[in-house]
């Protein structure tokens, strides 16, 4: 069993230091990390960029490629594939609408031709790691404080046949900016003001 942490990639450039305890951990080994929810997936989508669903929070995750997806249902675990049933040699996996997770894992499966290793990125900081025939799961846990935004994989060869059985934990919805709010405050400010003046308009009009 093999375990990496991610630090931040600010620490990782020597620009500030990050405490031990706020870490991704990614171990390349089956079952090391077990999220609870299932991504499930429409089998009839496809596109550069592919989105399932969460079993439990109903919370949308992509799933994006450099090249045309397609996915395929197997015993309630969806597979991501490469549209045309080339090897897949790269995709990233991020919550659609936003947000953070602190767990997940994904089988990146049988790799083909002449591939042996992969790159995984993790919110920005990138690790390889050896890859084979059969079955490739990856885990990945947050700890302390951290979570992932996002977890990418770009493989050094031709690709896997599949990412499959793809799970997350944690799942945070994404929350908006000050900024963001502050503009909507305006705009809902906006909004009621104009609605007070045309109430006021239309009362005039009836008096008159």
């Amino acid at each position: 069993m093999k375990k990496f942490a991610f630090i931040a990639a600010a620490s990782a450039l020597g620009l500030a230091a990050t405490p031990a305890s706020a870490a991704i951990i990614v171990t390349a080994s089956p079952g090391a990390v077990q999220p609870p929810e299932n991504v499930l997936a429409d089998t009839s989508l496809t596109g550069t960029s592919v989105v399932g669903t969460t079993n439990q929070t109903n919370t949308m995750v992509s799933v994006q490629s450099d090249e045309a997806l397609t996915t395929t249902a197997s015993n309630g675990q969806s597979r991501f594939m490469a549209a045309d049933k080339s090897p897949l040699d790269m995709g990233s996996v991020f919550l659609t609408n936003g947000g953070t997770f602190t767990s997940a894992e994904f089988n990146l499966f049988n790799a083909q031709g002449s591939t042996s290793s992969v790159a995984i990125t993790v919110n920005g900081v990138t690790q390889n790691f050896a890859l084979g025939n059969g079955e490739n799961f990856f885990g990945f846990e947050a700890t302390g404080t951290d979570a992932i935004t996002s977890i990418s994989f770009d493989t050094n060869g031709t690709g896997v046949t599949d990412l499959r059985q793809l799970r997350l934990g944690g799942v945070t919805a994404a929350v908006p900016e000050p900024g963001t709010w502050a503009l909507m405050l305006v705009g809902f400010g906006a909004i009621g003001a104009s609605m007070r003046r045309r109430r006021r308009t239309v009362h005039l009009y009836q008096v008159a």
